[in-house]
């Protein structure tokens, strides 16, 4: 009876922790989606300016970013699977909300549940497969976590813009929401069959070690250059980038997803390829760093050129896929953290760059929006259409802060403590 039990409690732990990374999918979808790949569609339907349109990508990341300062103490607390539990129902909630809003302020607040709820289910999941994983096989489990989830994004673009192209984005969206929902009231039966007994009522909530990381100037460096690095991909990504290979580039809607899906899909790879890098270069981190700040500032100065000149060429759609391969940098970023701080502080430290991450999205598309709507739209059919001055303010901003990256990239070390 008692092999009966655990073999069940195996296939029920097993369960819970697949159902978290089809949140993490769908959390990945809804991250790249809203508003990047129906951008035109919701500024035609909802007649609103830009800024209205990228804040919904910026609520997301705002939200998204706080919440990762408190989840891996929640998670302490009381258990990843309880704190799946709580996102899921957030998730679920918002997803169904935003198709169904009539107003910003409802879109808003649907925003802000599923960036709360998308905060909760990687890590989560990263801390139950590490309670019941082997060690030789922790980095291949989470690897198909990691994948499985950037595969989201893949589907983000291309595949969901040919659905809505057949449907609408309404009738998509409701689709997510209301399969959330059922994946959330699956989990929960299950949760309840499980029990997990995780409790730790000694957990409590220390400023101590936030004070002790963010005086460290090694960290706030290495947070710049991350966060930087990881703002300048993720917002072409998720908030402009479609748009702006529509309206400078001439891209239709169908190929401009299409670029985002495949930059998506370097993104999820990528990231393996730098950490294998590193490892054959010993471990060595800093040679790494500045080649990609240094690609960074080059792809930003391409563009930038670009609309200067009002050369509207395809060829930007390339310059795109470069930020999508070197914005993957968090293996070697993860190591570099544990490496300048102490264990005891390590798993805050990379929430903190998990915050700095989406913090710069978040800014970066507030921003993004609020300097296009500086130049008067043309409107085209259904479309807004931007100039060219309207990109070079973005992408101007982008410029230097491709320059900040640099800087800080050439002050990394690889021999810290040492």
């Amino acid at each position: 009876m008692n092999n009966i039990t655990l073999h069940k409690k195996h296939y029920l732990r097993l369960s819970l922790i697949i159902i978290a990374t089809v949140f993490y999918f769908l959390a990945n979808i809804q991250r790249v989606a809203i508003p990047g790949a129906i951008f035109d569609l919701l500024q035609n339907d909802l007649a609103a300016c830009a800024s209205k349109i990228t804040l919904l990508g910026a609520i997301f990341c705002y939200i998204y970013a706080i919440t990762q300062l408190v989840v891996g103490l929640m998670v302490d607390k009381i258990g990843g699977f309880r704190v799946i539990a709580i996102g899921a129902v957030a998730f679920a909630l918002g997803a169904i909300l935003f198709p169904h809003s009539q107003s910003f302020f409802g879109l808003y607040i649907s925003r802000a549940l599923v960036g709360f709820g998308s905060a909760t289910f990687y890590l989560s999941a990263v801390r139950e497969v590490k309670k019941y994983v082997h060690d030789k096989n922790f980095t291949l489990a989470i690897s198909y976590i990691l994948f499985f989830g950037y595969s989201g994004g893949i589907i983000a673009n291309a595949p969901l813009v040919s659905v809505i192209n057949k449907t609408s984005w309404q009738a998509v969206f409701y689709f997510i929401g209301f399969f959330s929902l059922f994946l959330c009231v699956l989990y929960l039966i299950l949760l309840f069959i499980f029990k997990p007994v995780h409790s730790e009522k000694e957990t409590r909530f220390s400023f101590a070690p936030f004070k002790e990381i963010l005086t460290n100037k090694d960290n706030i460096i290495l947070y710049l250059f991350g966060s930087t690095n990881y703002g300048l991909y993720y917002v072409l990504q998720s908030v402009i980038g479609k748009k702006f290979l529509q309206d400078f580039c001439y891209y239709n809607v169908s190929d401009s997803a299409i670029v985002l899906s495949i930059m998506a899909l370097i993104s999820a790879i990528a990231g393996t390829i730098t950490a294998y890098i590193s490892r054959c270069m010993n471990n060595k981190r800093t040679g790494i760093f500045r080649t990609y700040a240094i690609l960074s500032f080059l792809s930003s100065l391409s563009v930038c050129l670009f609309l200067i000149l009002d050369i509207h060429t395809k060829i930007i759609a390339f310059i795109f896929l470069i930020p999508s391969f070197i914005g993957s940098i968090s293996p070697i970023l993860i190591l570099t953290l544990h490496i300048i701080n102490r264990y005891e502080v390590s798993a805050t430290a990379v929430a903190i760059q998990n915050f700095g991450f989406f913090m710069m999205v978040g800014i970066l598309g507030t921003l993004s929006g609020v300097l296009m709507n500086l130049f008067e739209p043309v409107k085209t059919g259904n479309a807004l259409i931007y100039p060219n001055n309207s990109y070079l303010l973005v992408f101007g901003v982008f410029l230097v802060l491709s320059i900040v990256e640099v800087i800080c990239a050439f002050k990394t070390k690889d021999n810290y403590g040492k």
